[in-house]
């Protein structure tokens, strides 16, 4: 009340703000400060616990300087010396270690038993061979796997031990460079990759420049066999990663299966997919939509696909109810449930099966958008269409080895385009494209690969 007022024309009266830079003010709201302090009892307390708060403060300072040191030196100094180190320990294991002539070491970059060793093995095991084969697990491997096989843990001891006791080892991917194994005299390191014919450029056109190198130049003196099934994959396998490795034509071992069209195949493989995945079997048709990995860390898998509208129109053109297995890129599975959370009932997660060539016998027809599955899936003869929200951009950072008109696919970049190249499809006019793909890129699929792959096993393991 004893504040002066200060009144404008035409406008109501205002107090006058207090002025907090005159000395008078601190002083009064400091003794008042220290009266309530008094009044409330915790005068003393607060006096006598200031010093402790400020030895508290230089604690905790010095407490984060030192866990700041001790971070930097054990991100730089420290790694690189027990990386030194294990490099060291890893080079004794392979130089010390006597060859098995025997022994076979597996490992899938997948983790589960699925992609070309699977088949391999399973070509290995059905000729009752006299070998010992290893597989390698990862944290989330799964299985089943045959009783038959020992197993190790990727990146353990163990693991480089059996390597390093391998006669050959067979990976589809750069599992073992990654994981820093040195070879040993008297091994034979074969690569069968896990794409085909694929239409992305692999990663040396895209990727990080210093893990392309360090992969090509490990890769391409380390391996002895790149496993192929085309004039065409001979040729990207030569400008990437393995220029000067040896690369017989024999075939993809996983692609056997698709050429297996009996109906006790069909009906065993649709009973075990369904039954893994919890599907109750009431003859419905089922969508594959399989995505492959997206640069772009942030983007949905789903691609914004009306997945209402194209159930519609897949009934329509095909006839039969439709459900959707989803199986999003192995980057993306931990988190598929949060990801397809929400939609419905007739959308099936199918991230965590491992085999992905038994989905393709299950499915009816397919959706991707440029992954080199549906290079498998034509062997097939069933159709598959592209669909894609991001191609331009996609093409900007990673690039496609074709040109999709050279290809038997219709990529659509809208969900109307979509349906309308479902609508449009024709089986007669798919086929021949089909024909001409391959021919254009002088593929040997024919249904027989792990049998010439398994031949040059047993003539390498009597080396």
């Amino acid at each position: 009340t004893n504040c002066p007022s200060l009144t404008l024309p035409g406008e109501p009266t205002f107090v006058k703000a207090l002025d907090t830079t005159s000395p008078a003010f601190w002083t009064r709201s400091a003794r008042g400060d220290l009266v309530s302090r008094l009044i409330e009892g915790n005068l003393v307390t607060k006096i006598l616990g200031a010093p402790f708060r400020l030895v508290e403060i230089v604690i905790r300072s010095a407490q984060l300087m030192v866990r700041g040191s001790r971070l930097l030196v054990q991100r730089t100094l420290a790694a690189r010396v027990d990386a030194w180190l294990a490099n060291v320990g890893k080079r004794r294991i392979a130089r010390d270690t006597n060859v098995d002539n025997r022994s076979i070491v597996m490992l899938a970059m997948q983790g589960e038993y699925t992609c070309n060793p699977k088949y391999i093995a399973e070509e290995i095991l059905r000729r009752g061979l006299p070998y010992e084969i290893t597989w390698v697990l990862r944290d989330w491997s799964i299985g089943p796997f045959p009783e038959s096989f020992r197993f190790v843990a990727h990146g353990t001891t163990p693991y480089f031990q059996a390597l390093a006791r391998a006669k050959i080892v067979i990976q589809n991917g750069h599992t073992v460079q990654i994981s820093g194994a040195h070879k040993g005299a008297n091994q034979y390191w074969l690569q069968t990759w896990h794409g085909s014919l694929g239409l992305k450029r692999l990663e040396g056109a895209g990727g990080d420049p210093g893990f392309y190198e360090r992969m090509r130049h490990l890769d391409n003196t380390q391996t002895d066999l790149v496993f192929t099934n085309s004039r065409f994959e001979e040729q990207v396998f030569t400008n990437t990663y393995w220029p000067d490795v040896e690369k017989p034509m024999l075939g993809h071992a996983r692609n056997d299966l698709l050429f297996d069209r009996s109906f006790e195949t069909a009906s065993t493989l649709r009973r075990r997919v369904l039954d893994r995945l919890s599907i109750v079997d009431r003859g419905q048709n089922f969508l594959l939509y399989a995505p492959t990995h997206n640069d772009n860390a942030g983007s949905n898998p789903l691609s914004g696909i009306d997945i209402p509208a194209l159930r519609s129109m897949l009934a329509q053109k095909f006839d039969g109810e439709w459900e959707v297995l989803i199986r999003t890129h192995h980057s993306d599975k931990m988190e598929s449930d949060t990801l397809l959370a929400g939609l419905p009932a007739y959308c099936h997660n199918a991230s965590f099966y491992p085999d992905m060539q038994e989905l393709l016998v299950v499915a009816d027809a397919g959706i991707s958008d440029f992954s080199s599955w549906v290079c498998d899936y034509i062997l097939a003869n069933k159709p598959v269409f592209l669909f894609s929200s991001n191609l331009e951009a996609y093409s900007n950072s990673r690039g496609f080895y074709h040109d999709f008109a050279d290809t038997p696919f219709t990529m659509a970049t809208s969900n109307a385009l979509l349906l309308q190249d479902i609508e449009n499809f024709n089986q007669e006019t798919y086929d021949r494209k089909i024909v001409a793909f391959l021919e254009r890129c002088e593929s040997v699929e024919d249904g027989m690969s792990a049998a010439r792959i398994v031949d040059r096993i047993e003539r390498l393991m009597q080396s």
